[in-house]
């Protein structure tokens, strides 16, 4: 199991908001975060409701693109931070 996903999962449990950012490559992800409370996960794949993706490597400037739901592969993940933790 990956070390990202069981982090992201554990620190979730202690904290006050579902709100989550990952960092994937030059991609900033936000959205909410499916817990695994119902055992229905799968393992080292992070889910996320209502998440915007951001990319801002194109020229033209940055770009936004919603999804209703997302999974992300934790191996992917450079960095996570809880939305409770950004000022």
């Amino acid at each position: 199991m990956c070390k990202t996903f069981d982090g992201i999962n554990k620190l979730a449990k202690k904290m006050d908001s579902d709100s989550i950012v990952l960092w994937v490559n030059h991609k900033k992800i936000s959205g909410r975060l499916y817990t695994c409370d119902d055992g229905k996960c799968l393992e080292d794949i992070v889910t996320l409701q209502d998440a915007t993706v951001e990319d801002c490597t194109h020229a033209d400037g940055c770009q936004f693109r919603e999804y209703r739901w997302l999974n992300i592969p934790s191996s992917k993940i450079t960095g996570f931070t809880f939305k409770c933790c950004v000022r």
